[in-house]
């Protein structure tokens, strides 16, 4: 077999030669080529493990950062819906004081009224109202005031006819 081979040499001038080359040398060329091959592929599978290796390290990472923000996002969920359970109670409890803000001011507005109809009804002190019936003449010699007066003139004219008595021996 014949192998052409061109030669430049200085830039200027092509060189042919040929060359017979023997079966065992064109065996061993082929193995040569076969293995260079081989080694520049195993060296692209090289570059493309450390590659993959590269995206698989990237790829952890990001599942990390994926996994630590489902969680963080998991505690802000369940924050919110805390705040959102605070916040209601707090407008129910608002409401309630809002309520009783309204019916003690409606009971003081109606104390207040009470107070203001009673002054001007009512100027006298109970006692001395009038009764609007006619008294009696028992009622008013049976009362506690002339009993009082008898019962003092009866005590009174004893004391003394007992003291005459007394400074008259």
């Amino acid at each position: 077999m014949k192998l052409w081979c061109w030669v430049v040499t200085d830039n200027k001038t092509v060189d042919e030669h040929t060359s017979e080359l023997s079966d065992e040398d064109l065996d061993t060329l082929r193995q040569e080529s076969t293995r260079q091959e081989i080694d520049d592929f195993q060296e692209s599978l090289h570059e493309r493990d450390k590659g993959l290796k590269v995206l698989q390290d990237a790829q952890q990472t990001l599942e990390d950062e994926l996994e630590d923000a489902n969680t963080e996002v998991d505690r802000l969920q369940r924050e919110l819906d805390r705040s959102v359970v605070e916040k209601e109670e707090a407008d129910y409890l608002r409401r309630e004081a809002e309520s009783a803000r309204k019916q003690l001011e409606s009971s003081i507005y109606n104390i207040q009224e009470g107070v203001e109809e009673s002054k001007v009804t009512n100027l006298r002190d109970e006692r001395m109202h009038r009764s609007r019936r006619t008294l009696a003449m028992q009622q008013i010699t049976g009362g506690p005031f002339i009993k009082g007066v008898v019962v003092g003139l009866i005590a009174g004219l004893l004391i003394g006819y007992f003291a005459a008595s007394v400074f008259t021996q």
